[in-house]
């Protein structure tokens, strides 16, 4: 057994737009564009999917999991050996990854890190973000000369989920909340703040043909409120905390610093579909995987003989 990062997120994407659900494209978008063997560079590095299936895990309950690459070298310029400092010039291949499991149902989702240096939810959303739209410019090209209907563009927001104790014990060090800005964007089934602000995020987005926005709340003093509002927003919003430090320093608190992770113990011989399985069980038991919302439902049940079919 080995200890191991998961990072609890919401999958939330959404086409075109009307805004229309990721699983209307899953056959079309999703799977095709996360199979494709596409490579994202980033500096030294490149980022690949492997293993993309589409697994049941309960009745009429689906997952998609896969593994995201992030292949480098580590380039050593010196070693200590001896008791002495040893030059060197060296440079060897590394392929650090994660896994990841997205639960259709609802669109939450957990990363789970092999190891130092494997792929985080940033470098997870980015790669997620480049695969859709190459993917889609390929497939548009194709339907122009066919002159087909071609594919909408997503709007993509992959967000760590807010939890109690994290926000408490980043907000402890802090001696004054200056500003909480709270970034939206369209929701892929997901209730508007739990009700909390009653369509001001997607209803009042929409009257004004905007895409994105932002609410910013000056001052805040209670982080019991803070709390109720992110953990109820349940990752359908990005939060960001201006603050002031008690030596009069300031700086910014964002969402990856209160997002919900944990270390889960992985049995690490056990085979990748086994391991996965694993992370599916442990993941099934945290209430911010769990929670569905009405609308949720009604989207799967809408989409689910479409997954089944996918199933390989």
């Amino acid at each position: 057994m080995e200890e191991k990062r998961m990072i609890v997120a919401n999958f939330n994407v959404v086409f075109g737009t009307k805004e229309e659900p990721l699983l209307k494209y899953f056959d079309t978008i999703m799977l095709p564009a996360l199979k494709s063997e596409f490579i994202r560079k980033k500096g030294d590095s490149e980022y690949v999917f492997l293993n993309i299936s589409v697994t049941e895990v309960d009745k009429d309950d689906f997952v998609l999991t896969g593994i995201i690459v992030r292949e480098t070298a580590i380039e050593i310029k010196s070693k200590f050996a001896n008791g002495n400092l040893i030059s060197t010039d060296e440079l060897h291949p590394t392929a650090p990854y994660s896994l990841f499991v997205i639960f259709l149902k609802n669109h939450r989702m957990v990363l789970v890190k092999n190891q130092k240096g494997s792929p985080d939810l940033r470098s997870f959303s980015a790669t997620v973000k480049y695969f859709f739209k190459t993917f889609i410019r390929s497939e548009n090209a194709k339907r122009k000369k066919l002159k087909m209907e071609l594919l909408p563009y997503p709007t993509i927001n992959i967000v760590g989920i807010p939890i109690k104790s994290s926000i408490e014990e980043a907000l402890r060090k802090v001696a004054k909340i200056n500003k909480l800005r709270l970034r939206f964007y369209p929701l892929n089934g997901d209730l508007d703040f739990s009700g909390l602000f009653e369509g001001m995020t997607t209803d009042l987005r929409k009257t004004v043909g905007s895409k994105t926005g932002f609410i910013d709340l000056n001052t805040p003093t209670s982080t019991d409120g803070i709390i109720k509002v992110l953990t109820a927003a349940q990752g359908t919003v990005n939060p960001i905390f201006s603050v002031t430090y008690p030596d009069k320093k300031t700086g910014t608190i964002k969402n990856k610093e209160i997002s919900e992770s944990m270390n889960v113990a992985i049995e690490t011989t056990n085979s990748i579909p086994e391991v996965i399985q694993d992370i599916v069980n442990k993941s099934k038991g945290l209430e911010s995987i769990t929670s569905i919302t009405e609308s949720n439902q009604k989207i799967y049940n809408e989409h689910l003989p479409l997954i089944k079919d996918n199933i390989k």
